[in-house]
């Protein structure tokens, strides 16, 4: 594999790997959206998608989207869940969203020390098959990304931030995190928050990222908060009820608003039960999924109950 070093000022490499579900055809991708807007060819294209939108524009003249809804097997029993793809115009809008607060959002993503799968730092490389360079090799073992290079090699771009500690939950399991608690806890409870991304209300970011009467007294203004809040709207028929489900940037959204809910759990298991984390119990997260371990089963049930009682301000 060769080590590729990574425009970090390409900003649209989003529309690669942050906006699409994992679960698409492999013929469906975003690669041509992507170079009609580093082209700056995308006017014309826009015109044409407004033309034939059905979609009504909110008070400030912004059109909603209504995104593309399919289906995909979630488990061997024919159980299902809903994905979704972001309407064109709408996954414009996010370009400029990780141009102004990327830094801010691995900031927001650092508070909480249960997540596994939080965004650290922004990629600076990806990984190309040694065959494609093979006449490079013997200049270096970093090469800049040209233009042409990327539109053959963007399906090896796995995201725009590295997650850490895991970006998979099965590694969890190899881990030797995992192994630790399992062999110092005699308990471990497993859960998650039942459709999470569907039921989650999108000014909860507002909360999460300030406290409400900052929020209130706020709303309406040009922030990180009330931006993500709005387009994560538009991206779903205007709704503030429930988030698109499948693309990274819902997974974000969502862990913004858990780590806070990580920090209020953690604080009234401190403050009122008496419950030190790292003694009486551990938590980790992935995404929606609870791993909670104690050596006191009744811990365990406190902790979940917790858990139930403050994921209700999602």
């Amino acid at each position: 594999m060769g080590k590729i070093s990574i425009d970090r000022d390409d900003k649209n490499r989003i529309l690669l790997t942050e906006l699409l579900p994992f679960e698409v055809p492999m013929l469906f991708s975003n690669e041509g959206f992507y170079t009609l807007v580093t082209k700056g060819s995308y006017n014309r294209f826009f015109k044409r998608v407004y033309d034939l939108s059905q979609a009504q524009p909110d008070r400030k003249k912004r059109k909603y989207g209504i995104p593309f809804n399919y289906e995909v097997k979630k488990s061997t029993e024919g159980e299902s869940r809903a994905l979704s793809v972001i309407h064109p115009m709408n996954q414009f809008s996010f370009i400029d969203l990780y141009k102004r607060y990327d830094s801010l959002m691995i900031h927001l993503c650092s508070k909480s020390p249960f997540s596994l799968r939080k965004i650290a730092k922004i990629a600076n490389y990806f990984y190309s098959p040694d065959f494609v360079f093979e006449e490079d090799a013997h200049k270096s073992s970093e090469l800049e990304v040209e233009p042409e290079v990327l539109d053959i090699e963007t399906r090896y771009l796995k995201s725009y931030f590295i997650y850490k500690p895991t970006d998979l939950i099965y590694k969890f399991y190899e881990k030797h995190d995992y192994q630790r608690l399992e062999q110092r806890f005699n308990f471990i409870m497993e859960f998650d928050i039942t459709k999470c991304f569907y039921h989650i209300y999108t000014h909860s970011i507002t909360w999460a990222v300030k406290d409400k009467e900052s929020a209130k007294r706020n709303a309406g203004q040009s922030s990180f908060e009330n931006s993500i809040d709005k387009i994560m709207q538009l991206a779903n028929y205007n709704e503030t009820n429930g988030i698109v489900v499948g693309p990274e940037i819902s997974r974000i959204f969502a862990e913004i608003i858990l780590q806070q809910i990580d920090i209020n759990v953690l604080n009234q298991l401190e403050n009122l039960e008496k419950l030190k984390f790292g003694v009486d119990f551990e938590i980790r997260r992935y995404v929606d999924d609870f791993f909670i371990f104690s050596n006191e089963e009744k811990n365990l049930k406190i902790i979940r109950s917790f858990m139930h009682t403050n994921s209700n301000y999602l």
